[in-house]
């Protein structure tokens, strides 16, 4: 017992002269003559006061599961056309409406995957200027970039094509080749696609703050990230072997960019070429929350989701 109790001793002392040894011009502070383990061993300074307070900014696969698992079992209320669609981003909230009387089970499956919680937190994963952002996918959580744009909710809806035109603002469905393949990926058009219609469902449209679209599509990509970093030229007196060459996928023009010195050249080649075919944000935009409401009820009203 005695050797216990000069172990937790020393060890105490000690961490005060670690913090003595990173103190500067500070005053020393004063150690308590007694602590109590009855709460947990914690060393006053070093370690945190609510470890909870450290934000995780991405989800393990089983917590993703738990999430997809949680969206399966939701059951909301019929869609109607007094619903509304609140979307809250980092860049700001837009209301959207639906369109049940032309795709009904798009716009269900979009109800329950954003009541259910599903949503919330997801990123807006691929962004075009003068064409379209795109979000919904729950891989964005994880802590991949690389399967961005390939996740679901583990079940897909049949298409509805329908006759409303692929305009600005207008809420559509993204899928595969194959045309049955929605699932939970959507998109906002930021400019007219009259060449999706027909290809694409339609299920809603944003009504309020459209111009938040306008915001997000004009993140910097990791594409144009990649284009500042490169040159339409190697420069006279330069090393050839200290470049690398890529091609631009948007304009097929050849771009060079130099390799950092504490890179190595296959390393950063394959970085490049990854970047600049990328359409994803270099910094993240974030879908915070989606919720559909029914716009006569009040918002004090609304019941919460758990989490």
């Amino acid at each position: 017992m005695k050797k216990i109790l000069l172990f937790i001793i020393g060890g105490f002392l000690m961490s005060e002269s670690v913090s003595d040894s990173l103190k500067v011009d500070s005053e020393k502070p004063k150690i308590p003559v007694g602590f109590d383990l009855s709460k947990g061993f914690n060393i006053p300074g070093l370690i945190p006061k609510n470890l909870t307070s450290i934000t995780k900014t991405f989800l393990f696969p089983h917590e993703i599961e738990v999430i997809k698992e949680t969206a399966k079992n939701f059951n909301p209320e019929p869609v109607t056309n007094d619903d509304l669609v609140i979307m809250e981003t980092n860049r700001g909230t837009m209301k959207l409406k639906l369109f049940p009387d032309v795709a009904p089970n798009h716009c269900k499956n979009f109800k329950k995957l954003a009541n259910s919680g599903f949503y919330d937190k997801t990123k807006f994963h691929r962004i075009i200027p003068g064409f379209m952002i795109q979000g919904g996918d729950i891989n964005s959580r994880d802590n991949d970039g690389k399967n961005d744009g390939h996740g679901g909710p583990g079940w897909t809806v049949d298409a509805e094509f329908n006759d409303i035109s692929h305009k600005r603002g207008i809420l559509s469905m993204a899928r595969s080749a194959d045309p049955n393949s929605a699932g939970s990926q959507f998109f906002i058009c930021v400019a007219d696609a009259p060449h999706l219609d027909g290809k694409y469902t339609v299920f809603g449209e944003v009504i309020d703050k459209v111009h938040i679209v306008d915001h997000i599509v004009n993140t910097t990509t990791e594409h144009s990230q990649a284009v500042m970093m490169c040159k339409i030229s190697i420069p006279d007196g330069e090393d050839p072997d200290d470049w690398i060459t890529l091609k631009n996928p948007k304009t097929k023009k050849k771009l060079y960019s130099k390799i950092p010195k504490n890179m190595k050249k296959t390393d950063y080649e394959y970085d490049m070429r990854n970047k600049i075919k990328s359409d994803k944000p270099a910094i993240p935009v974030f879908i915070e929350k989606v919720r559909v409401v029914n716009k006569n009820v009040k918002e004090n009203e609304l019941e919460p989701v758990s989490d």
